[in-house]
């Protein structure tokens, strides 16, 4: 297979796992604004957060990774760094939401940056 080939498959699979960390935190974020509730019990009882403020930004975070999840696979270089910004903006919403689910932030920070590594390590020479 040609350097070109291989550099487009690891593209449409970087694609691929951005945009499934996207859906993923998309649909997250929609079961997020239907709870809208979360409590937790301290030394004065029992205290609710409200937290749809984080299910819309988890919402349009997850649309925008799963937006440049698709366009990755152009290989232009305005949708690499697309993708590695919005990486970058995925990751740390994410970190900021460490404490309401620990384990989902686990997956989708890893995929996301196994993600962000493929793209970088298979961009195309510059298009425009």
């Amino acid at each position: 297979m040609t350097d070109n080939g291989v550099r487009r498959r690891g593209l449409l699979l970087a694609g691929a796992l951005l945009g499934g960390a996207g859906i993923f935190d998309a649909v997250a974020g929609v079961a997020d604004l239907t709870t809208r509730r979360y409590v937790s019990l301290g030394v004065g009882g029992i205290h609710e957060h409200d937290i749809t403020g984080w299910a819309w930004l988890h919402l349009a975070a997850g649309v925008l990774a799963a937006l440049a999840g698709a366009l990755v696979p152009l290989g232009r270089r305005w949708c690499v760094w697309l993708a590695v910004a919005t990486t970058a903006v995925f990751v740390a919403v994410h970190l900021a939401f460490l404490t309401y689910h620990p384990i989902q932030t686990v997956i989708v920070v890893g995929v996301a940056l196994a993600a962000a590594r493929l793209i970088l390590k298979h961009r195309l020479p510059a298009t425009g």
